[in-house]
């Protein structure tokens, strides 16, 4: 008989999200500039943006739905070209930015609410065009004991909802919690750097999203040619 909210789910939910967000990556390094940059705003927006796509995920791993993970999987090598492209674009972005003194002091006024609904977007779908996520999102739900049995169907009744329910809300909770985190870091030191500093930065950054863009777009082909 199905369970009510289960606080134990969600509490692994939340490990769940921290072990998927917590390594460094492409995210973590588009966070950290867009709050050096840009002010705190756009780091909880992209923050935000990370944790919905987590949860998507989160949600296809926890309930086990087979037709949308192979679909997904079977799609992989476009996705990948689709995430790879927005690395570049963003690494691309991030070289050519100038940031100024007024940027970093007064971050507010530097992007209004369709730059945060941009910001939110742009890495929602960059972290939903890597679907090997899935993948992760199994190993760690397996390997903390959370699993829902595997199943094709919304409504199959072997799976106890309000539990899954609370893993997806937990896996939410997580990832944004780290995001968020790292916004506040972000944050702190923010006004405490130069502009030639956050200039230099974002040539560093530029480069290291493109390397992970030129590695997206190589097992992109790998898959496709395969």
């Amino acid at each position: 008989m199905p369970s009510v909210f289960s606080t134990e789910f969600f509490f692994k939910g939340i490990l769940v999200g921290l072990a998927i967000a917590a390594p460094v990556g492409p995210t973590a390094l588009i966070i950290v500039r867009r709050t050096l940059t840009r002010g705190w705003r756009s780091g909880y927006a992209t923050g935000l943006g990370a944790g919905t796509a987590d949860a998507f995920y989160g949600f296809v791993a926890a309930f086990g739905l087979t037709l949308v993970g192979s679909f997904l999987y079977d799609h992989r090598n476009w996705l990948a070209f689709v995430g790879g492209a927005l690395l570049c674009f963003l690494g691309i972005q991030s070289w050519l930015a100038h940031p100024t003194e007024k940027t970093v002091r007064e971050p507010s006024r530097a992007i209004g609410i369709g730059g945060l609904v941009r910001e939110f977007v742009t890495i929602l779908m960059l972290t939903l065009a890597n679907p090997m996520t899935i993948l992760s999102f199994a190993a760690v739900i397996v390997a903390i004991g959370a699993t829902p049995g595997d199943t094709e169907q919304i409504n199959d009744p072997l799976v106890d909802y309000p539990k899954m329910m609370a893993l997806v809300g937990g896996v939410f909770v997580g990832s944004v919690a780290w995001w968020f985190m790292l916004v506040v870091m972000s944050g702190l030191a923010r006004r405490r750097l130069s502009d030639a500093w956050l200039h230099h930065f974002n040539r560093i950054s530029a480069v290291g999203l493109l390397a992970f863009g030129a590695y997206v777009f190589y097992t992109a082909l790998e898959w496709t040619f395969r």
